[in-house]
């Protein structure tokens, strides 16, 4: 039997004794094909490590480092102190992500050592796959028509749908129920694009096909748009790609074949799929582009004229503040508050610490490309004794372009075709060819042949031939009699090293004379995306046969699968405690909560605005958490006047969801976001002025914000600010009107004279609105008033107050890493004063002592590292 390597990553314990010692915590090896240089003296080890890293769990991974059999530590180490200092320090961050370093800072893959992990925690999953207790299942169908139903029944209480979580680098399956699908031609002529379908989801085989199933029933550009958004995001995983090139740029090879991709993959396939679903020119005078920030690259769709940021890599979008229509990039570059209120990476929620560094790769620097890629297509033909064998494992084989890429992924597939020709009487004399063509990746094969020889002379080869030049000899042999070849061709066929392969061929050689082949048997390994394939699920499956022969012919299916009836999903809460069903809330931030099942351990909530819940209201709001409440500290995360549906599901120990529970409504109500926020002029201050949005509730008061901060996120009491550190609170006041002054020279609070301002309305309720869009004042510039007289002989001092820009948090792979790279850079200088003032150029101080009295012009000048300069001038009398 083949030795295979499951694909899925199983739910099992690994609190176990370790042979001898039965106290000893079991350990598993960390294969060096899954570590990777990072930077410095830190590498990151890729595989399934069984639980969540402690990103996740706020330190309470129990993974531990081993080296050679001794621990390595300190553990939870600083990822920077992993960089600099090495030396065994190491940590656990993400379930499939261990950053480490060797004990005396060499490469690991290369120091000739043993590395292993272990875990404390007694529900780790770290040993790896079991097999749930289930039987085995088969059905055999024959089909001798081009079109062709039937149906199959899934019983149990397990299947894919409700046995797997998705996470953003990879997914976890507690029970995976297909095992495989084969499709043989059983008759006499070939059988062009033999192709099954269950259900009526998932045919991807054709540009049009994939993209018709990823917009079904989408009835507006909006629809198509999210719609695209959602099923890529369900249908793939973050991970380094196998190809740099545009391998992974067509859809239809992503989803079929990979499965798999890195954000700029999934950016080019996105605006491809946006594109060519009518969303740009020439509906709209603009078209879908890829997006280039400070470390990703993402796709935009255009609805209504305007690009939408619709991350699938990142598996996010963003609101308005309105909280009606996703954004654009440029909105997301130049506030980066909108990125902060959206989970990314979901729907496992890792912390709100990546939403503030997804919002710091925004810039106003960033690029822009298109790429409308198309063009593959899941075309084939199965000639008499061919079949092809779809399977939900793998064995350990997959494509890569050269060794720079050649990483094994954490979850892929590998499916097979194969082909034993039909030798009447035994084929001699002479060199026999055997092309092979396959519209899934190539990444392995095997030859088994039987020849006779006539005499002990008679020599016999086989061959394999790419792109029809490059031939290999993979085996030859000599006899009289019967003899036998069984050979490993993924040498050959160069699977790792570009570019992908879909094509090879076979060359066998018989000698002359009585010497013959008996029988050949072509066995090719591809790279198949499970999740593309047509799978069974609990309850009745309808599929769908067809293909392109028109006349006689004979296909037979066969399906193998498992049914799991012993093991029973958790139940879902049966009654909201939090909003009520139908309930009208008020909540400036809204907590959701839920009673307890029995046996749960996670949660996944989900609010949408539509009744089958086909997308998410917003990214937000489709979480998978360990807590039975849920709440998004930003206040107005919802629209008033609008019906919003919400439920939940929960998660056992095992890794199996309960079904959904009922949707549940509410609204909400609140008012809605200040408009045309702004700063004018009044009597040498600054006013902030507002007008109050004529939806939602009426306000009855304001409360206005202010930062240096391009971008901030308004805060009431001090917080962690991403680049920053600990910083005080960003609130300024409270005002039943709309206008306040907010810069002025005798500022009564040390949030007046900032750079940027928001305001937050608050109805009769106490319920807070969305803060506004940011009102900016002029930068630099003066709002210290200078002193207008000065004694002779006396020390003379005034410290000129500015208004300064720190700009935004960016995030940037250049040394002096994440901060505030466009903070403006204060230089000043006099332009016109007395021999005796002198200016500091750096604090901007005016000091001196008078020497005699009179009267005297002063010029100051404030200069930022961009260019913009402003100027005080001012009159001193000197007494």
């Amino acid at each position: 039997m083949m030795k295979t390597t499951v694909a899925i990553l199983m739910v099992v314990f690994a609190f176990a004794a370790d042979g001898a010692s039965g106290g000893e915590l079991k350990r598993y090896p960390i294969p060096a094909k899954c570590i990777q240089a990072e930077s410095g003296r830190c590498y990151i080890a890729s595989m399934d490590f069984g639980e969540e890293g402690d990103k996740d769990t706020g330190n309470k991974s129990g993974l531990l480092l081993f080296e050679d059999g001794k621990p390595l530590g300190p553990a939870r180490a600083m990822h920077k102190d992993i960089r600099e200092k090495g030396g065994g320090r190491y940590s656990h961050w993400t379930r499939d992500g261990l950053y480490m370093s060797a004990s005396d800072n060499s490469d690991p893959r290369k120091n000739g050592r043993k590395y292993e992990v272990a875990s404390t925690n007694a529900e780790s999953e770290l040993a790896g796959p079991i097999q749930l207790p289930s039987t085995p299942k088969r059905h055999v169908e024959v089909i001798r028509a081009s079109r062709h139903e039937y149906t199959l029944r899934l019983s149990g209480n397990l299947d894919y749908e409700n046995s797997h979580t998705r996470f953003n680098t990879g997914f976890t399956i507690a029970f995976q129920p297909n095992v495989s699908l084969t499709i043989a031609n059983t008759g006499d002529r070939p059988v062009a694009w033999p192709k099954l379908v269950a259900n009526g989801v998932r045919d991807w085989s054709t540009y049009e096909s994939l993209l018709s199933d990823f917009t079904r029933g989408a009835t507006n550009d909006q629809e198509h748009a999210l719609f695209i958004w959602q099923t890529a995001r369900e249908n793939r995983y973050h991970c380094s790609p196998l190809f740099p090139d545009n391998e992974f740029h067509d859809p239809v090879k992503i989803f079929n074949s990979y499965g798999l991709s890195l954000c700029d993959d999934m950016g080019n396939c996105g605006c491809s799929l946006f594109k060519h679903a009518g969303l740009g020119k020439p509906k709209y005078s603009i078209d879908p582009k890829t997006r280039s920030l400070h470390g990703h690259v993402m796709c935009e769709a255009v609805v209504d004229d305007r690009h939408q940021f619709l991350d699938i890599d990142e598996s996010v979008f963003y609101l308005d503040r309105e909280n009606e229509r996703p954004v654009s990039g440029d909105a997301c570059a130049r506030d980066h508050d909108l990125v902060r209120r959206e989970v990314h990476y979901g729907p496992v929620f890792g912390g709100w610490a990546d939403s503030e560094g997804s919002a710091a790769i925004f810039g106003k620097d960033d690029g822009a490309g298109q790429s409308f890629l198309r063009g593959h297509e899941m075309r084939y033909t199965l000639r008499p004794g061919e079949r092809v064998v779809f399977r939900w494992d793998n064995i350990g084989k997959y494509a890569a372009h050269s060794e720079k890429w050649d990483q094994e992924p954490p979850f892929y597939g590998n499916s097979k075709f194969i082909y034993v020709p039909r030798i009447e009487a035994g084929a001699t004399a002479g060199a026999l060819m055997y092309a092979v063509n396959t519209p899934w990746a190539i990444c392995g094969g095997t030859l088994r042949a039987k020849f006779i020889g006539g005499n002990a002379e008679d020599k016999f080869a086989l061959d394999v031939r790419l792109d029809g030049k490059k031939v290999t000899r993979v085996w030859e042999g000599a006899s009289r009699g019967p003899l036998k070849a069984n050979v490993v061709i993924d040498d050959a066929l160069q699977p790792r090293r570009a570019p992908a392969k879909y094509h090879y061929e076979v060359i066998v050689t018989v000698p002359s004379g009585e010497a013959k082949l008996k029988s050949l048997e072509i066995e090719t390994d591809v790279m198949a995306a499970p999740l593309s394939l047509p799978r069974l699920r609990r309850g009745e499956n309808k599929f769908a046969y067809t293909d392109q022969q028109d006349g006689p012919h004979e296909v037979t299916i066969t399906q193998e699968w498992r049914e799991c009836d012993t093991l029973k999903p958790p139940l879902p809460p049966t009654t909201p405690e939090y909003p009520a069903a139908g309930a009208t809330i008020r909540d400036s931030m809204v907590t959701f909560k839920w009673p307890a099942t029995d046996g749960a351990r996670a949660w996944h909530i989900q609010v949408s605005q539509r009744e089958d819940f086909r997308i998410p209201y917003r990214p937000s709001y489709d979480v998978v958490i360990r807590d039975r409440q849920w709440c998004v500290p930003y206040t107005g995360m919802f629209a008033p006047d609008t019906t919003y549906h919400w439920r939940v599901r929960a998660r056992d120990k095992r890794g199996i969801w309960s079904e959904w529970s009922s949707a549940w409504t509410f609204r909400w109500e609140g008012p809605r976001t200040p408009l045309n926020v702004r700063a004018e002029p009044r009597d040498g201050d600054l006013v902030l002025r507002w007008e109050p949005n004529p939806r939602g509730s009426r306000p009855v008061t304001y409360d206005f914000y202010g930062s240096n901060e391009k971008g901030f996120s308004v805060h009431k009491t001090a917080y962690d600010s991403y680049a920053r550190g600990r910083v005080p609170a960003n609130f300024l006041g409270r005002t039943a009107g709309t206008e306040m002054r907010v810069v002025s020279p005798t500022p009564s609070h040390a949030n007046m004279n900032k750079c940027y301002y928001r305001v937050v309305a608050v109805d009769a309720n106490g319920s807070e609105s969305i803060c506004s869009d940011f009102a900016e004042m002029p930068h630099p510039s003066f709002w210290s008033k200078p002193p207008a007289t000065a004694k002779a002989g006396v020390p003379f001092s005034y410290q000129a107050g500015v208004i300064r820009s720190l700009g935004d948090a960016q995030h940037r792979y250049e040394p002096k890493g994440n901060g505030f790279w466009e903070a403006e850079e204060l230089k000043f200088a006099l332009r016109k004063a007395p021999a005796w003032l002198k200016l500091d150029a750096k604090t901007g101080l005016l000091t001196g002592t008078p020497d005699a009295s009179g009267k005297c012009r002063v010029e100051i000048e404030v200069r930022t590292q961009f260019g913009d300069v402003a100027a005080q001038q001012f009159e001193l009398a000197i007494k």
